[in-house]
């Protein structure tokens, strides 16, 4: 590639070009080389680490994630010949402590005996390694362009939608598995409470490249599970003719958290009163009712509000019964509107007494007048 883009959004729908990054800014030079980069802020200042092809890696900085960034050092960060795999495709994680970390590497079945990934923690000044790489071990060849997260408490090292996890961030990383979400770069953000997968997403002739956004869910056993149907068609909007829309799909939430449920499934729980939103309702016409799969564990039942916008009128609601807490005891409850549905969807979940309320899925139907 001859440049990097930084695009931005707010529902990952709708993006603004921001900036066009110019490798002859930076100590490579005019050229076609730009490979892969990830970012980092600290302290108000954003850090950009990029690769000069497939070589070394470089760094630059800005006070806004716009840019305009500058060189930081006018030479590599990664140079090449600090170990035994090419110095590219970085990935950068600040931990809880504030230390950020640098994964890069390529796999061995491409690069030969010594390549891999290695780590290494940056120094303050986020343009210096603060140690000498070290080589993650891992239970698996891996690939290019890795992403290092930490979800649940525990540290993910990714490539494509292949993951291993440890208790370190140092590793051992022990292989789980494969979402499927795709075969190439990939990388992991959490935003309103709601954790999202990009991925690539390849052309026919796989010369060209777009990205994909799912959500992602995380079992008891580290396992991550994305959606076929969200990885095919994206995030932050619903086609109110599906069959099912699942709970943990939402777009933002408050005072509720995500949950698998006795099916191997995903619910959402509040054990008081906590909000769900999805926005941008698809083929709403003539949709006057929603049917909830819900269970409450308290004898009161719970309460379910209908809204438009988290502080509009209620334009619908529903009383949920007590119906235990097995896997048995979830029922559908349906809930008629007092208008057709519009565009977006604000519900209200409140358990009355003490318990609680796990929210399966929803399905709109139509009423008739």
């Amino acid at each position: 590639m001859q440049d990097w883009h930084i695009w931005s959004t707010v529902d990952f729908r709708e993006w603004t070009l921001e900036c066009v990054v110019k490798p002859e800014s930076f100590f490579m030079g005019k050229c076609s080389d730009c490979w892969a980069i990830d970012a980092l802020e600290k302290d108000g200042k954003y850090y950009l680490y990029y690769s000069n092809k497939n070589i070394q890696t470089g760094v630059a900085v800005a006070n806004h994630p716009e840019g305009p960034y500058i060189d930081a050092k006018g030479s590599p960060i990664l140079d090449g010949n600090l170990t035994n795999t090419p110095e590219y495709d970085p990935a950068v994680f600040t931990d809880e402590d504030g230390s950020s970390y640098i994964v890069f590497g390529g796999p061995k079945w491409a690069y030969g005996k010594g390549a891999g990934y290695y780590i290494a923690k940056l120094a303050e000044s986020r343009i210096e390694l603060a140690e000498k790489p070290r080589r993650l071990q891992v239970d698996h060849e891996g690939d290019d362009k890795a992403s290092l997260n930490k979800i649940g408490g525990t540290y993910y090292l990714s490539w494509g939608s292949f993951y291993a996890i440890s208790d370190s961030i140092y590793g051992p990383y022990k292989f789980i598995g494969n979402t499927g979400a795709s075969e190439d770069h990939g990388s992991y953000v959490e935003y309103n409470g709601q954790l999202f997968n990009s991925f690539t997403v390849f052309d026919p002739t796989m010369v060209h490249r777009a990205s994909g956004v799912c959500y992602v869910h995380q079992r008891a056993n580290k396992e991550l599970v994305v959606d076929e149907l969200i990885v095919e068609y994206g995030v932050g909007h619903y086609d109110t003719n599906w069959n099912k829309i699942q709970s943990q799909w939402y777009m933002c939430q408050e005072q509720m958290k995500k949950v698998e449920n006795p099916r191997y499934g995903f619910d959402m729980l509040t054990s008081e009163k906590g909000t769900l939103w999805y926005p941008n309702l698809e083929n709403t016409k003539g949709k006057k009712g929603i049917s909830f799969f819900v269970s409450s564990s308290s004898e009161q039942g719970a309460r379910i509000e209908v809204r438009e916008q988290k502080d509009g009128t209620i334009i619908g609601s529903c009383e949920v019964k007590g119906t235990g807490s097995s896997w048995r005891s979830y029922c559908m409850f349906p809930c008629i509107l007092d208008k057709e549905i519009g565009n977006n969807l604000h519900l209200t979940i409140e358990v009355i007494g003490s318990g609680e309320a796990r929210l399966d899925y929803f399905k709109f139907f139509k009423k008739n007048n």
